[in-house]
């Protein structure tokens, strides 16, 4: 009996906190599948294959788990029904949440199958929604020096699937006994890379599992491999949007191994044959795509006329175009900074294939360095030696030159951030001329207006006294005794001039109050002041 042990939710009293109370289970009968609710807090002897999760409540976590209970193997299905090393044992509500919710299978299958035994066998190709019974029985009967699946990818929709249905990749991992871990790995975005040897009662070397998922970028790939020491053996599945690349390669480095060493086929001498070959097909890439960068570089150099390489003034940017030189240099330094991470970690993966190596060497032989191997398998390992090192010389000299070019750009983006600073600072010392100007001009008319006032100030009685007598409430034409004659009326000027001047004058007064008053409302909304009390 194995025992499903559920943490659900108790609540306080009428308050809406939860406390999860890890000490009701759940009985779960692996033969027969049946889920029986255990109410009672007895803790019961936990065993190796006890299985603890956190719900909601009780109810939905059946209902849950009942849904997967399908007449299969063991009872519940796939990834519950895997029989293996619990060191390779992933967490299977893990990985049922990575099948439906992260993993994008597709409802076909395409997918390129070779072999090689006593001769390379090629034809297990096929296009179809499920895997072909004589395939899986070809998988148990035959047997076979190596073993390989390519499943590609569609890139046609807009998330990315692998182009193999569900069935069909539960199919292949009971056929092919791959660790349920290789799902958490092939769900990673980053790189991953980890190695596991099992071993059978006797305590020697069974198995050598290598599990590797390459980070997002040219060329994306999850590789799981595993050589049995005893059979002397190799199982490769390959999930990877490079599958049309490396079906050929592939089958063509098999077939020349098979044509020079008939008698003791070369995958067997070198298990480790097909990751080398994957590994160049993997790096080969690489150098275009750096070169691309590189005259990405070069072009953005020759806008800025700042480089060790000497360019036409015609290419170098205008001071208009500096601030979309300012974008295209953040983005070729983003692309670079990815790239660089991808040559990163190609790095260090070629280094621990080059560890990898010495291991499963010492689980075979005994012995971990290559020239101490027997004559008749020290060609092979010696060839695969010298392919992962040059390899891995090749990654680190492309992972400096990408460094080199991630320098010349943030070079690059110092000067074109001095040119902005250096128009600004014309900008500033040509607004700062003709704010000089400006000042200038206006003082200039404040001293004609000075004397405009001037003037209006000597000549202001005169006008006001010729004003006055050019009324008709005066007369000079002699008719009188006098010769000045007064009007009787003439109190009609005061009368319409008096309160005409009032009333001007104390609209002008309103209209200041009114200013000072606005004017304080403004700072006392800006916090400027502070308000009366």
């Amino acid at each position: 009996m194995t025992h499903l042990y559920l943490s659900v939710p108790r609540r306080h009293g009428n308050d809406d906190d939860y406390e999860f109370d890890g000490s009701t289970y759940v009985n779960w009968d692996y033969q027969s599948a049946n889920l029986k609710q255990q109410n009672s807090v007895q803790q019961t002897q936990k065993n190796s294959s006890d299985v603890n999760i956190t719900s909601p409540n009780i109810t939905s976590a059946i209902d849950a788990l009942s849904k997967w209970a399908v007449p299969r193997k063991l009872g519940l299905g796939f990834p519950f029904d895997r029989p293996e090393d619990r060191s390779l044992l992933a967490n299977p509500f893990r990985c049922l949440n990575l099948l439906e919710n992260i993993i994008r299978f597709s409802e076909r299958s395409s997918i390129a199958y070779f072999e090689v035994g006593d001769g390379l066998y090629d034809g297990l190709d096929f296009d179809n929604e499920e895997i072909s019974k004589p395939v899986l029985e070809r998988l148990d009967t035959v047997e076979s020096t190596l073993r390989v699946f390519l499943v590609p990818q569609n890139r046609k929709t807009r998330r990315r699937e692998w182009i193999i249905s569900r069935s069909a990749f539960e199919s292949i991992f009971l056929a092919l006994q791959i660790p349920t871990r290789f799902i958490e790995v092939t769900a990673a975005n980053n790189g991953v890379y980890q190695s596991h040897t099992t071993y059978d009662e006797g305590g020697k070397p069974k198995d050598f599992h290598l599990l590797i998922k390459l980070p997002a970028s040219f060329i994306n790939a999850s590789i799981y491999f595993r050589y049995n020491l005893s059979k002397e053996s190799c199982v490769c599945f390959i999930l990877s949007n490079g599958a049309p690349v490396f079906q050929p390669a592939l089958q063509q480095t098999f077939k020349e191994d098979q044509r020079t060493d008939a008698d003791n086929h070369q995958p067997a001498k070198s298990p480790l044959r097909l990751i080398e070959c994957l590994v160049s097909e993997i790096v080969g890439p690489m150098e275009p795509e750096r070169q691309k960068l590189d005259v990405r570089v070069r072009d953005l150099e020759a806008k800025t006329g700042m480089s060790a390489h000497v360019f036409d003034e015609s290419h170098k940017a205008s001071a208009d175009e500096h601030s979309t030189l300012l974008k295209d240099l953040h983005v070729c330094e983003g692309l670079l900074a990815f790239f660089e991470r991808t040559v990163q970690f190609q790095v260090g993966w070629i280094e621990w294939l080059q560890t990898q190596q010495a291991v499963l060497n010492q689980h075979r032989f005994g012995v971990s360095e290559v020239p101490k191997l027997p004559s008749s398998w020290r060609a092979a390992e010696e060839g695969i030696a010298s392919s992962l090192a040059s390899s891995g010389s090749f990654s680190r000299e492309t992972l400096e030159q990408v460094k080199t070019l991630r320098n010349r750009i943030r070079i690059q983006l110092s000067v074109v951030a001095n040119f902005i600073a250096q128009n600004d600072s014309r900008t500033n010392i040509a607004v700062a001329e003709a704010s000089r100007r400006i000042a200038f001009e206006t003082k200039r008319d404040s001293d004609a207006m000075k004397t405009i006032a001037a003037l209006t100030m000597v000549f202001l009685p005169a006008t006001f006294v010729a004003t006055l007598f050019g009324m008709v409430f005066f007369t000079t034409d002699g008719s009188s005794p006098a010769g000045f004659r007064v009007n009787s009326y003439w109190w009609m000027y005061l009368a319409a001039t008096i309160p005409l001047t009032l009333l001007t004058v104390g609209t002008w007064l309103g209209w200041l109050r009114w200013v000072r008053w606005k004017r304080r409302q403004d700072e006392e909304s800006l916090g400027l002041k502070e308000k009366s009390m």
